[in-house]
This record gives C-alpha cells, structure tokens and sequence, in this order.
C-alpha cells in the first residue's frame, strides 16, 4: 500500500518535490555566492560559480517535468491543481535566479559604486533568505507540519517586503548615477539585474501563498 502525505499524495512523490525545490534554491545559493566573491575581488571564482547556477536550471527544469507528469495521475483536482501552481512558481523562481546570473556575467561589477553594490549584496541576501525559507517551509508541508509550514511563509511575506524596499533603494541610486555612466547599457542592465531578483522573492511569496492554503486545509482536515 502506498504510504500519504496528509495533503494526500504519496511520500516518494512528496520527496521528489522537495527535492526540486532543493535544487531551485542550490540555484539560488550559487548566485548568492557569485555576488560574495566579487565582493571579494575574486573575480573568476565568481564566475565560474554564476555558471554552475544557470547550468543547475536545466536539470532543475527536467525535475520540475518529471514532477508535472506524475502530478496528473494525483486524485483530488484541488490538491493536484495547487501543487501544479506552486510547482510552477518554483520554476519562476529558478528562471529568474538564472537570469540574474546571466546578467552578472556582463555587469562591470567590480566598477560599480559601492551603494549600488551594497544594494545588490541586500537585495540578493533577501532572495537567498527567501528561497531558503520556502524550502522549508515546503518540507513542513510535505512532512504533516501545516504550523510549521506557514510559519515559514510568514517569513517568506517579511523577506519580500524587504526586497522591495531594497529593490527602491536601487532604483533611486541607478536615478542618482544614471548621468554619470558613460554606457546607459549599464544602467539598463543593472536595472534588469535587480528587478530579476527581487522578482524572485515575489514568485517565492507565490508560492507560499499555495503552502499556506495547502496547510491551511491539512489543518482543518486533521480537526475533523
């Protein structure tokens, strides 16, 4: 007999999800990373680490089919729609990591005056956090925690309010320097770089909104 999860799919396929999302945030991390050593002076290491990153989208993408292919054979069109959608928004979350990435690869970041690097070391901290967050947050769910998980979405809602504080922040320095760059390229790409990361905290606060209303109905079911 197939072990379930409370929310009702089986175990394995709860831990094939979990996995995912596993890889979604090493995706993360090896952005977060990147940006480290450049703060760092270490120009290629962070280099190639950003590589890696957008590298890891492509096993994640086929993760993420793998995972939609066995969720149509999941009973309950509520549960199955929900982890449809959360699923998607963990791809957002990769897609838009590995853009970020691609955009560091060709910002002079070295160049950059320092708040704007300040900015950018905030901003892709919150989005680390994030994603770190929402990880776990998918675990507790996953693992018959439902308070767990949406204390961690709770967390999740705090870093993306954060972010786009940050995300402000920049905006106002890219204003601030924007006459004063000799390429408006730059400007356009730094603002590209930043909208794709606090984009990921958005698709991570998504996501969370799926975790919390799964939660939520594990909860009242357990009350029955």
């Amino acid at each position: 007999m197939v072990s379930l999860t409370a929310i009702g799919i089986s175990k394995d396929f709860a831990a094939s999800i979990i996995d995912y999302a596993e890889e979604v945030l090493g995706i993360v991390h090896g952005l977060r990373h990147g940006i480290n050593l450049l703060n760092s002076m270490n120009s290629g290491e962070a280099m190639r680490e950003l590589a890696n990153a957008i590298k890891s989208d492509t096993k994640a993408d086929a993760m993420r089919r793998e995972i939609l292919i066995t969720l149509t054979s999941v009973r309950g069109g509520y549960v199955r729609e929900r982890v449809a959608r959360l699923v998607r928004r963990l791809d957002l979350v990769s897609e838009q990591a590995k853009e970020a990435a691609r955009d560091l690869t060709l910002i002079p970041y070295l160049e950059l005056p320092s708040d704007i690097k300040d900015v950018i070391d905030s901003l892709s901290q919150d989005v680390h956090e994030s994603v770190k967050a929402l990880t776990k947050s998918l675990a507790a769910l996953m693992y018959d925690q439902p308070d767990e998980a949406i204390k961690y979405t709770r967390i999740v809602e705090e870093l993306e309010e954060d972010a786009d504080k940050a995300f402000l922040a920049g905006k106002r320095l890219l204003i601030k320097y924007g006459n004063k760059v000799s390429n408006p390229a730059i400007i356009l790409m730094l603002f590209n770089f930043m909208q794709s990361l606090e984009n990921v905290t958005d698709y991570s606060e998504d996501a969370g909104d799926y975790i919390r209303t799964l939660a939520i109905r594990e909860k009242g079911e357990g009350a029955d």
